[in-house]
């Protein structure tokens, strides 16, 4: 029996929609086994900045931005951004989705600041408050290899003004645009009066002194 020729067009169409909704449906699923993207520094203290807004929070910048944690009993990596202020104001960021919210009452804070060692007789007394802060390098954002090295230099300066006339003050600090920079004078929500000592300091002590400069956080 000889079959129809529109019969054959409509089965041939038929079978070639069919084709078509199968590649898409291989092309769909393929998409979704590629890994997303891990989440940088600046695109954790990004989506914390988000959280902040959402929640009608200002808590400016923050102080600290912490790689992710090993998995909770949940399977859970955070990222944990810390903001001055206390109790400690927190937010985490899911490694794997960049989900960010406030830490659960059962979350445990990592890497909370010790307080500054006490100050005795013969050693330098504590820094004015003020508005500036000598950055010894440009804010920028830097790889992670990077980060440490800054991180390893703040804790070899701080140890050696431990032993010397310069109040322990540097620190590595990541603004809210996920640029990091070696800085002294952040004292948690606020900066230091202009002290030219600290440039003399600096400068004999550390390769950094080169691009160091005073910078006015009111001027920003």
């Amino acid at each position: 029996m000889v079959l129809d020729a529109r019969a054959i067009l409509r089965t041939i169409s038929f079978m070639r929609r069919i084709l078509q909704i199968g590649l898409a449906f291989v092309t769909i699923a393929g998409a979704g086994c590629v890994a997303p993207a891990p989440i940088s520094r600046g695109a954790a203290a990004g989506i914390a900045d988000n959280v902040q807004r959402a929640h009608s929070m200002n808590w400016g910048d923050p102080v600290e931005v912490l790689p992710p944690s090993p998995p909770d009993v949940h399977g859970h990596r955070w990222w944990q951004v810390r903001y001055a202020g206390t109790p400690a104001r927190l937010i985490i960021i899911d490694a794997d989705t960049g989900w960010g919210r406030l830490p659960p009452a059962d979350y445990v804070p990592r890497g909370q600041p010790q307080p500054p060692p006490p100050v005795t007789a013969g050693r330098a007394p504590l820094v004015s408050e003020g508005s500036f802060i000598y950055c010894l390098t440009a804010p920028a954002e830097v790889p992670e290899t990077a980060l440490a090295e800054l991180e390893r230099e703040a804790a070899r300066l701080n140890a050696l003004a431990a032993t010397t006339d310069l109040y322990p003050l540097f620190s590595v600090r990541t603004d809210r645009s996920g640029r990091s920079s070696l800085i002294y004078g952040w004292q948690g929500d606020r900066g230091m009066a202009r002290n030219e000592h600290v440039a003399q300091w600096v400068a004999v002590r550390t390769t950094y002194a080169a691009t160091a400069q005073w910078s006015d956080l009111l001027s920003r």
